[in-house]
């Protein structure tokens, strides 16, 4: 019979889980205890990241739970899960940057991100992407010079196209009439 603190425990995986973007599966084996309080800081200092070390079978149960089969793998040996809420490459990031700074045995394992598993090299790379709010700002300005441009075209052709529409289209309704005219007459 499971005790109340790990079935609350595994409600509350089960819930990250579900909640997440982005699920990476970190090692921490060698880590001291000034190591890993200053890992919990770094992953609470990046936003919409959280650190968990867990229990493989409670994880496993929770992944049942929340119906995601494809994180099973990430539970294998003494395993720190680190979820991301929001930036699918922030987790990523906190944990190189950790990994460059500390020079500890931590190391990211896998990761999982929607139903598709991450190596260790799809997670490095995912490190190297910039935050959010950077690739809109870039997509933003890459989609607005075009825009700019067409915009440029309209306001030069502008001022001449009424004129011309309106003469056009009055040469082009006497024309009309006078072919009517002609069709009636000679009918």
């Amino acid at each position: 019979m499971p005790t109340e603190r790990k079935v609350q425990q595994v409600a509350e995986l089960r819930d990250r889980i579900e909640r997440s973007e982005i699920v990476i599966a970190a090692e921490y084996r060698g880590l001291r205890v000034a190591e890993m309080v200053e890992l919990h800081r770094a992953m609470k200092a990046a936003e919409g990241v959280e650190m968990r070390v867990v229990k493989n079978r409670l994880f496993k149960i929770a992944v049942e739970e929340a119906k995601r089969p494809e994180m099973a793998e990430l539970a294998d040996g003494p395993t720190a899960i680190i979820f991301g809420f929001e930036d699918v490459a922030a987790p990523a990031r906190a944990a190189a940057e950790y990994m460059k700074t500390a020079g500890n045995d931590f190391a990211m394992r896998l990761g999982v991100m929607g139903t598709q598993l991450l190596s260790k090299a799809d997670l490095a790379e995912l490190a190297t992407l910039p935050p959010k709010p950077e690739l809109i700002a870039r997509l933003a300005g890459a989609l607005q010079g075009p825009i700019a441009n067409l915009a440029g075209l309209f306001g030069k052709l502008m001022p001449h196209m009424p004129v011309r529409l309106l003469d056009d289209s009055v040469t082009t309704l006497a024309g009309l009439l006078d072919a009517r005219a002609e069709q009636l007459e000679g009918a």
